[in-house]
């Protein structure tokens, strides 16, 4: 199944408020959320696609602006969990900012960002802003960004490839390296409403 149908509407909406419960819960006690299996079972059955290993990644905004963002791009772990933990680490464990406080919380505005499957891309021509993100690697250096960023910041594919080499660590000028690795990948991208 494609990453964009991935979730049903029921699904992505509990996904919001698992994260958002998550958050809150670890800003109120200072430990995780506590939530099993069995609790997502209970609510949609054995065959649902958030007990599937599935990489995420959870963005948190503020007044529009990027706050935090952290994620898996591959996970042992069921997606479920990765939504749990990732909204509290991209609440809190963002080196880019700041931890949010309980005022930034009730202002904030979350966005999950499941990954589908990474897939060589040889020929760069091919990628599509808008429906692919992208994953740098050279050696220890990597960056990705998800397939949302391009259409935020209204950069056509070049400046794309190039912003993606420079979150990697690479000069911009590493879209020419024969040595230079580009995943690209479709993501399921879903948020809370924006009036919150």
């Amino acid at each position: 199944m494609e990453a964009k149908q991935l979730l049903s509407p029921e699904e992505k909406k509990y996904s919001l408020e698992l994260a958002r419960r998550s958050l809150k819960f670890y800003l109120d006690n200072k430990t995780p959320l506590p939530i099993t299996e069995q609790d997502v079972i209970g609510v949609f059955g054995e065959k649902t696609p958030l007990l599937h290993s599935l990489g995420c990644f959870v963005s948190l905004h503020i007044e529009k602006k990027l706050r935090g963002c952290i994620g898996t791009i591959r996970s042992d772990e069921a997606l479920f969990l990765n939504i749990a933990n990732n909204a509290v680490l991209a609440g809190l464990k963002d080196p880019r900012f700041n931890p949010i406080n309980k005022t930034d919380f009730v202002n904030s505005h979350l966005e999950i960002s499941v990954m589908g499957q990474l897939e060589l891309c040889r020929d760069l021509t091919q990628v599509v802003v808008g429906k692919h993100g992208l994953l740098v690697k050279k050696e220890f250096y990597q960056g990705l960004l998800l397939p949302q960023v391009p259409l935020e910041w209204k950069w056509n594919r070049e400046t794309f490839l190039k912003q993606t080499c420079l979150k990697a660590g690479l000069p911009s000028d590493a879209v020419r390296d024969p040595m230079v690795e580009f995943y690209t990948f479709e993501a399921l991208v879903f948020s809370e409403a924006v009036s919150r």
